[in-house]
């Protein structure tokens, strides 16, 4: 069989491997991910492959990617980054359109306690990298609640903001709440402790000179805060989540609802070059009687310890950002992994760190022409 035409066959069923993943559910994504890469690798090795029997194998190397529970937004985006950045050892090797990760490297999706946990599990070794919020990432830099009585966490290096989430205040319909300044003396869950929903919700507060003395803050997880707000007993609740988020969704489609705008001139200070949070509008229609809606957006961002080796930080950062690779990112379930077009995803991927880069990640990033300089980057301030 011609190379060319075996090359093209291999592309188009890897196409629609990807399409088959996109329609996938988050819960049983892993298994999903797991046969599609296989299943692509497959193919590609029958049509194409290796040159010689003899070829020395590839040196097999685990890597660990920390996320969150099972079946959450955390571990979603990990199961992906793992499939985008695996090449298991006998795999073909990379050919021009099919997707291709990092010689020998296997990336697993690890689950975990969330990002606070994650967090202290890459400083201290247990995981080789971890997804965290960007919220949770700045105060562990800075040794503030949630790490209270913790030393500063400054061994904590970025490859990149992989991941895009919303930061939703949705009001029960009959409290009229407009604006995060109508929240004083209501009745307001802002997430449980140490989840990167409070983290988000506190500060938004407090940038409208709102807390827990003004604001009768309740900590609930965010099935129960819409079960009270159903039943009457709560007047907002914010969530940070995926956008368009199925919770949102199926509380929206109800009218039960109103999305308050994050919009005023206090939550515009929060962001900027290498802050926590950027603008973000929620299309209008992709909610149910929810026109356009300013609000915030927050950065998932993939870290490591800065003892990670570089080589391999350069190589899982070059991956990331193959075209190629982009079926295994960048779905209809989930639009906010690697935000922007594909030729804007890596110079996206590198704003708003609460930390520096790691120097392979950024020795990557400077052959792309994102970085001018050698200096290394400091975490907001």
């Amino acid at each position: 069989m011609d190379l060319e035409k075996s090359k093209e066959r291999a592309r188009e069923v890897t196409a629609t491997l990807a399409a088959m993943l996109a329609r996938v559910p988050a819960r049983p994504l892993l298994l999903a991910l797991a046969f599609s890469l296989v299943a692509t690798f497959a193919v590609v090795l029958y049509w194409n492959p290796p040159v010689s029997l003899d070829d020395e194998p590839d040196k097999v190397r685990f890597f660990q990617i920390g996320t969150g529970a099972v079946g959450d937004e955390y571990f979603a985006v990990g199961e992906r980054l793992a499939a985008a950045i695996s090449r298991p050892a006998g795999s073909p090797r990379c050919e021009r359109g099919l997707p291709c990760g990092v010689a020998g490297l296997v990336a697993v999706a690890k689950s975990s306690a969330g990002p606070v946990a994650n967090v202290r599990a890459v400083s201290a070794g247990h995981f080789d990298s971890a997804i965290v919020a960007a919220p949770i990432l700045d105060l562990a830099t800075r040794g503030e609640a949630p790490f209270r009585g913790e030393k500063p966490f400054r061994d904590l290096r970025a490859i990149a903001g992989v991941y895009r989430e919303a930061v939703y205040l949705a009001a029960s319909r009959g409290a009229n709440i407009s604006s995060v300044a109508e929240l004083r003396d209501m009745r307001v869950s802002i997430g449980l402790p140490g989840s990167g929903t409070q983290e988000a919700a506190l500060k938004i507060l407090a940038a409208h000179d709102l807390g827990r003395r003004t604001v009768n803050i309740w900590e609930h997880d965010t099935a129960t805060a819409i079960d009270l707000i159903l039943r009457g007993q709560l007047d907002a609740f914010f969530v940070v989540d995926a956008l368009p988020s199925p919770v949102i969704r199926s509380i929206a489609d109800r009218g039960s609802i109103d999305i308050v705008p994050i919009d005023s001139e206090s939550a515009a200070k929060l962001t900027g070059a290498n802050a926590n949070f950027h603008l973000l509008a929620i299309p209008d229609g992709l909610y149910r009687f929810v026109p356009e809606t300013a609000t915030l957006g927050i950065s998932m961002i993939w870290i490591v310890n800065e003892s990670a080796d570089a080589g391999l930080v350069h190589d899982i950062a070059e991956a990331l950002f193959r075209r190629s690779n982009r079926i295994f990112l960048s779905t209809a379930s989930m639009p906010g992994l690697l935000p922007g077009e594909p030729d804007e995803a890596a110079a996206q991927a590198i704003l708003s760190l609460p930390v520096p880069l790691h120097e392979g990640a950024a020795r990557y990033y400077r052959e792309q022409g994102l970085l001018v300089d050698d200096i290394e980057q400091e975490p907001a301030g």
